[in-house]
């Protein structure tokens, strides 16, 4: 895939989101996530059944998963600001980012209530809704980070025609399996977005700590 070079200016507006490092061990910790899932009940029935001995010991398995993942991500961090410096965010760019993130939260989250209530309606609803919202979001974010990162189109178009095989039954519709679909589908397009996001920081940069108007 050719990726663009950007020019410094375009590099200090999004220097912060094109670490993409950070993005990608996240999609890392996604993708453990779905593992834990395919092994761990996840409806509240299927909790039940399990009973309290199981409960715990996947709650223990999914927060020190949890702790691993937020340490990566800080060590990455780290990392970013000792090779490449820092820009500091202007504070209408900090509020930006911020409505993005929560764009994202409500992308996700958004369905996962209707799935819930719908559950516990002893309903499930046919198509999993949480591919479309997070087409529609990452397209926006495609909008927000700019024209260059078209791979964000092409992951945003993955996710709706997995959207639209949901309405077909593939795979059949249940609440499991439409958490699972979400935490794959996630943590794939985290790596892969975080990882061509880095690598156009790298391109675009001469060397770590070129002069694009970063701080030390």
């Amino acid at each position: 895939m050719q990726t663009p070079k950007l020019q410094p200016a375009q590099v200090a507006a999004r220097f912060r989101d094109l670490q993409g490092l950070r993005q990608a061990v996240a999609g890392v910790g996604l993708l453990l996530f779905f593992v834990w899932e395919m092994f761990f009940p996840l409806s509240s029935s299927s909790i039940r059944a399990e009973g309290i001995g199981a409960e715990l010991r996947a709650a223990a398995i999914l927060v020190a998963g949890a702790v691993l993942t937020v340490v990566a991500v800080l060590w990455v961090n780290a990392w970013y600001q000792r090779s490449y410096g820092r820009v500091e965010q202007t504070r209408s760019q900090k509020r930006l980012g911020k409505l993005v993130g929560l764009g994202g939260v409500l992308a996700v989250m958004g369905p996962f209530e209707v799935d819930v209530f719908t559950q516990n309606d002893g309903h499930v609803v046919p198509v999993n809704l949480a591919m479309f919202t997070l087409a529609v979001w990452i397209l926006g974010y495609w909008l927000y980070m700019g024209r260059p990162f078209w791979h964000y189109i092409v992951i945003a178009g993955l996710g709706l025609l997995l959207g639209i095989a949901s309405i077909a039954g593939i795979p059949p519709s249940s609440f499991d399996s439409h958490i699972r679909e979400t935490t794959l589908y996630l943590a794939l397009a985290s790596i892969a977005g975080g990882v061509i996001d880095h690598v156009i920081l790298t391109r675009s940069l001469s060397r770590p700590g070129s002069p694009v108007g970063l701080e030390p």
